[in-house]
């Protein structure tokens, strides 16, 4: 009886031993199942400070997300940038440009088909949310910014001026106005 007693206790020990990363995903799963609750909760009661620090806490694990909570990250994003938008700090609203489109593509990237599926679904409750419409303009908005800081924006060139019959002149000839008829 020992000896079965002994086997099993070892089996016990090496299957406990044998996966630790199951059981830390799993911890990670539930502490990223917490905080979208907190980050659900922040969105509801609009407060800011609590949903930046989720947000950003979950953007870091874009990668183990749901396409649901990526969208739920996505949107406190937008309203962190409203945020930064409307008190004119710009530093604060860059960096919120920046991480929601890292975490946009990265969460397309990792599952295309379930993530735009999320978006569309986002889309159907909020039609004012159309998140590939606030990427590109993002993403635009970070391209302008980029290129006003390492100098690379340059002015368009302005057209040349149609030439006209006055500019056919030369400036030998004297021009003699007098007033209309």
């Amino acid at each position: 009886m020992k000896p079965i007693i002994a086997i099993f206790c070892t089996l016990i020990l090496v299957s406990a031993c044998s996966r630790p990363s199951r059981k830390a995903d799993d911890e990670t799963t539930k502490h990223q199942a917490e905080q979208t609750s907190a980050l659900t909760e922040a969105l509801s009661q609009d407060n800011l400070s609590q949903m930046t620090l989720i947000a950003d806490s979950l953007s870091l694990f874009v990668d183990d997300l749901s396409p649901e909570q990526s969208v739920q990250v996505l949107l406190a994003f937008v309203k962190i940038h409203n945020d930064a938008a409307s008190s004119r700090n710009s530093r604060r609203d860059l960096e919120t440009l920046r991480k929601f489109v890292d975490v946009y593509d990265i969460a397309l990237s990792a599952n295309p088909k379930d993530m735009r599926a999320a978006i569309k679904e986002a889309r159907r409750i909020n039609p004012a949310f159309d998140l590939d419409s606030l990427a590109s303009d993002f993403r635009e908005r970070l391209t302008q910014y980029d290129a006003v800081q390492d100098g690379s924006l340059v002015a368009e060139p302005t057209p040349e001026p149609a030439p006209d019959s006055t500019a056919a002149i030369p400036d030998s000839v004297s021009l003699v106005l007098r007033p209309a008829e």
